[in-house]
């Protein structure tokens, strides 16, 4: 087998694509991996750092490998070496230019993963890109999915390092083809090269009806967490408390209510997931694995594991970049037309409010700035989750940065209307809800009113 076809080129050197780069030259030294930089900086600094990338072990030690391959995109050429091999770690909505310069040293007989989250970036890159529409002339396409937990760091001298990272929480990184018709040979070698890394990747190759799965059920956590921790503006350990707490008021800005729940979402997402994998009938075991509880508690638990983490989504808004609601919540809602289902009219609130960055009353999402909450510490979290759950509510103080108001005008549109005498146009709290509120706040103030403070 010649050097080229055993070669790997990684598109995106962000988190994943760091710790699939670092795993490679941990346990395959010898294999040649080349990084491809979507932008001319970003190159440039790893070129001038030493072509370095360094994990970090624990908070004291840490492991660096070099020798790493580099491109800049812009460098490729129609004349440029064949990709035999090359892993697509970036996101979704980055995808569709940087592969279509790639296009002309891709065919047929080139492999390419797809390890990113949602769903439709494979068709996008089939429509769009002019080499790729001929089923003779595209390559073959393997979908990933990754149940490891990645995140980046710096470290004391260089609070901001982008060629370093450190790991969570690990988890099986599942690979399977994207055709029914196709399987994996067990030599074909970025089979060999990805299992070779174990146990750090910990790789298993999986047929086409089980990858379909794993990402079906992977896009269903996405499209609950990313998008609620979005309009919330809440880390992800927050959305159990959602559930607990139903009488919260109305976002004043946003008008985004606490009925945008992981619950309420499940109900929607559950009949079109369930649709799509058109499951068969008669089968307990599949269809308690799919039920919308089985979907729920999944998503609370995934939740409650990576609590104090920003999702990635969020992190991307607060930054001003360019989200991937798309292939989440997107794919979801053109699924839904295309089975005839009903709209998932929340899901479909959730994706306009965070694809166009505008609220109704023309806000700017990302004017809002930072959450505080984001930087919430666990003991913080875990006050505020007894204190929204109605446990120890007299003796439970709320931490210092949950006492701070930051007072916005109340827009027209989000202030009462007038109404027919004896109603109360906020509507009616839960009993349970007055009672812990009368609690906490004092005698008769248990009901609970629309407020412009937050």
């Amino acid at each position: 087998m010649l050097l080229s076809d055993r070669a790997i080129h990684i598109l995106g050197v962000g988190n994943l694509g760091k710790y699939v780069a670092h795993a490679l030259a941990t346990h395959y030294p010898r294999l040649p991996v080349t990084l491809i930089f979507r932008k001319k900086d970003s190159y440039d600094k790893f070129v001038d750092g030493g072509r370095k990338i360094t994990k970090w072990v624990d908070e004291h030690t840490q492991d660096s490998k070099s020798g790493f391959r580099a491109e800049w995109i812009g460098q490729s050429r129609p004349g440029s070496p064949h990709i035999s091999n090359l892993i697509v770690a970036t996101k979704g909505q980055q995808t569709l230019t940087p592969v279509g310069f790639l296009s002309p040293r891709l065919d047929r007989n080139s492999t390419v993963l797809l390890l990113q989250n949602g769903m439709g970036v494979k068709e996008e890159l089939d429509s769009q890109i002019l080499a790729f529409r001929s089923p003779e002339h595209r390559p073959s396409y393997w979908a990933g999915v990754c149940s490891t937990g990645v995140f980046g760091r710096g470290d004391p001298t260089r609070p901001v390092c982008p060629f370093t990272f450190q790991v969570a929480g690990t988890g099986p990184l599942n690979i399977g083809p994207f055709s029914e018709s196709q399987e994996i040979e067990k030599k074909h070698p970025l089979r060999r090269a990805l299992e070779k890394c174990h146990p750090t990747l910990r790789t298993e190759f999986l047929d086409n009806e089980k990858i379909k799965l794993a990402r079906l059920r992977k896009l269903v956590m996405n499209a609950v967490i990313n998008p609620l921790t979005v309009v919330h503006r809440c880390p992800n350990g927050w959305l159990r408390s959602l559930e607990r707490f139903r009488a919260l008021p109305d976002h004043p800005v946003t008008g985004i209510t606490a009925e945008y729940r992981p619950s309420s979402l499940v109900a929607e997402i559950g009949p079109i997931v369930r649709a799509v994998l058109d499951l068969p009938s008669g089968n307990p075991k599949l269809d308690e694995a799919w039920s919308d509880l089985a979907l729920l508690r999944e998503a609370l638990l995934l939740a409650d594991r990576t609590g104090e983490n920003q999702s990635s989504m969020l992190q991307d808004v607060e930054g001003g970049r360019e989200t991937e609601i798309d292939y989440i919540c997107g794919w979801l809602i053109k699924k839904a037309r295309e089975l005839g289902l009903k709209c998932p009219r929340g899901t479909q609130n959730l994706y306009h409010y965070i694809k166009f960055r505008k609220w109704e009353n023309g806000e700017e999402l990302k004017r809002l700035g930072p959450s505080p909450r984001g930087a919430a510490s666990v003991e913080d979290m875990k006050a505020m989750d007894e204190f929204i759950g109605g446990r120890n509510m007299v003796t439970v103080e709320k931490p210092e940065w949950l006492k701070a108001k930051v007072t916005i005008e109340t827009p027209e549109w989000l202030k009462p209307k007038p109404v027919s005498k004896g109603d109360k146009p906020w509507g009616k709290a839960p009993k349970r809800a007055n009672k812990y509120m009368a609690k906490a706040q004092g005698p008769g103030k248990g009901k609970v009113k629309p407020t412009a403070s937050i």
